[in-house]
């Protein structure tokens, strides 16, 4: 009878011993796993803004440049219409 209530003990201490080292392993793997989850989620988000940002600047720039052409445009027009205004009046005179 004793040797059955020792192996009963023997198989809780058991069970609790390893319960012991168990969870506390098990809760770091996990708590480091999700670190690791959440810090590739952080990189993904900044990887993915700093592609929106270089997509907006190029986008920004390629306007500016449009934007210029079109100035220059104008101004290259009310050159020539002025030179043929110019023109004109030196005609009449």
């Amino acid at each position: 009878m004793l040797t059955a209530i020792s192996a009963i003990f023997i198989v809780i201490a058991a069970v609790v011993i390893s319960l012991a080292i168990a969870i506390p392993v098990t809760m770091t793997m996990t708590k480091k796993r999700f670190e690791a989850q959440e810090s590739q989620k952080v990189d993904s988000a900044k990887e993915k803004a700093r592609a929106i940002i270089d997509d907006a600047v190029k986008t920004a720039e390629a306007k500016k440049r449009e934007s210029l052409l079109e100035v220059k445009e104008e101004s290259i027009k009310t050159k020539n219409e002025l030179d043929r205004e110019i023109k004109e009046r030196r005609s009449e005179i």
